[in-house]
């Protein structure tokens, strides 16, 4: 009984790494080298953005509890005050690397913000604390590597 109660404790880490702050407003943690910084609907959707000065950075958005993104087959694209950006996750080349640098600069003065799935979902997203939450890019405080 004690070897399952301590595999469903171990099975519910990822879980619960990513549930911090508090839902309809941009939070951040840091924990094992690496800013993380979150944001979450009341339906449970979030994008999930994970920066460190040694790794490139990773994005993750989850929606109805699909995984879209850094570590999934499956992308995503965001809308910030309706301007598209593409894969703003995928840092591996000069354009990639804009593309996310553009995304974090706009989402730190975001009235809207949508994410789009590549199967066509579309979830509306909380702007509220972004400019507090996400540092400013070119400061100490902002420690996002891209691969490019």
């Amino acid at each position: 009984m004690k070897k399952i109660a301590c595999l469903l404790s171990v099975l519910s880490l990822p879980i619960t790494a990513l549930g911090y702050g508090e839902i309809g407003q941009w939070s951040s943690g840091w924990g094992q080298g690496t800013s993380e910084y979150n944001v979450s609907d009341s339906s449970g959707n979030s994008l999930y953005i994970a920066c460190s000065a040694d790794r490139p950075v990773s994005m993750t958005l989850t929606v109805k509890g699909v995984e879209y993104g850094s570590y999934s087959n499956k992308g995503f694209d965001l809308l910030v005050d309706g301007v598209e950006v593409q894969s703003p996750y995928d840092t591996a080349s000069r354009v990639g690397s804009n593309n996310f640098l553009f995304a974090w600069d706009a989402l730190r003065k975001a009235r809207t913000l949508q994410a789009r799935t590549v199967d066509g979902q579309i979830v509306n997203l909380p702007t509220k604390g972004s400019a507090k939450t996400l540092p400013a890019w070119g400061t100490p405080e902002f420690d996002c590597t891209t691969e490019f």
